[in-house]
């Protein structure tokens, strides 16, 4: 088959704009530097001060500052779910997409409490992805589409983006997605919070197991093994990541999920999740692995059993605390 006439995948388009994710102007985390430096010794601030630096850098503007701050929950439903292998179900998920957009979950009071706006994304949520221990989770069209869906949450230039996911099993889909990256046996990624029960762990042990060996050949490759093995949420986090770069919206990853989108993207190119920031370290062992294969350290260690937006809500405030030295001088502040 000539090249002319060789079909290109739909997922080509992203790993073009992840292999040429635009770098920011350094000169404004270097005036958060050099602010800190006359506000005491260096150091003083600590990951405050680093975090205002990263702030400056993504945003393109001294001073840092947050003002439309957006909280994106990704919400589907995986067909491996059907395994036995979650502790909730698709009807849960629904029930809880609900309760945000109804201002009524715990997430919904922190995000308010942070300023931020969320936004609640359903990737079919009544329709399951196929279980990746019988079939591809996704079409490669598929995988695409919804990697563009959520290049949409860009759309409206927030000037921090956090991300979140909500779906049974897709903490068991992420550590398959980890095992293609990195290798390692299953019951290393799976490894969950010391809350689960040893047969369901099992159970997750073997889906995973089950999925890699009916997908080898097609793992190598990032973007096939989070079509293969992944899920919606998954890939519309790879999209919203992937937009964030290139419209210069810093992003907030929350727990082991999120955390191996921007895995996925760091396979295709390291340099292209720079902008990506860890809020906090879920109890998950699994979830620690990957930041440390990522080169990521949390803002926070506040020993959540799992993610589901909590950590990268909080941040948010943390976050606008590291803007406050650099935005204006306190009113009443000062010592006597």
């Amino acid at each position: 088959m000539s090249e002319s006439t060789q079909e290109i995948s739909p997922l080509e388009d992203a790993r073009s704009l992840i292999r040429n994710a635009p770098e920011p102007d350094a000169a404004p985390a270097q005036k958060v530097r050099d602010a800190l430096l006359g506000m005491g010794r260096e150091g003083d601030f600590g990951r405050l001060g680093e975090a205002a630096a990263w702030l400056a850098k993504w945003q393109g503007r001294f001073p840092p500052r947050i003002e439309k701050p957006f909280l994106a929950v990704f919400a589907s439903s995986h067909g491996l779910a059907s395994e036995g292998v979650s502790l909730s179900s698709p009807d849960d998920t629904r029930a809880h997409v609900d309760a945000l957009r109804e201002g009524k979950a715990p997430l919904s009071a922190i995000a308010t409490q942070s300023g931020a706006n969320i936004r609640v994304y359903d990737l079919a949520i009544d329709k399951p992805t196929q279980s990746i221990a019988e079939s591809p989770a996704m079409s490669e069209r598929e995988c695409a589409a919804t990697i563009a869906y959520g290049f949409e949450t860009a759309e409206d230039k927030p000037d921090l983006l956090a991300l979140a996911v909500s779906g049974a099993g897709v903490g068991t889909a992420a550590a398959a997605v980890a095992c293609a990256l990195y290798g390692g046996a299953p019951d290393y990624w799976v490894r969950p919070s010391n809350q689960t029960t040893a047969e369901l762990v099992e159970r997750r042990v073997d889906v995973v197991a089950r999925a890699l060996a009916l997908h080898r050949g097609h793992l190598s490759d990032p973007l096939q093994a989070l079509r293969h093995v992944g899920g919606r949420e998954l890939a519309a986090c790879v999209g919203a990541i992937i937009a964030a770069r290139h419209q210069g919206i810093p992003v907030v990853l929350d727990g082991f999920a999120t955390t191996i989108a921007a895995a996925v993207v760091h396979a295709i190119e390291p340099k292209a999740i720079s902008h990506c920031i860890a809020s906090h370290v879920t109890r998950r062992p699994a979830h620690e692995a990957a930041m440390e294969r990522l080169g990521l350290q949390p803002l926070l260690q506040l020993e959540f059993q799992t993610g589901g937006g909590l950590g990268s809500a909080t941040a948010i405030g943390l976050l606008k605390t590291a803007c406050a030295p650099f935005i204006a001088e306190p009113e009443g502040a000062s010592a006597t």
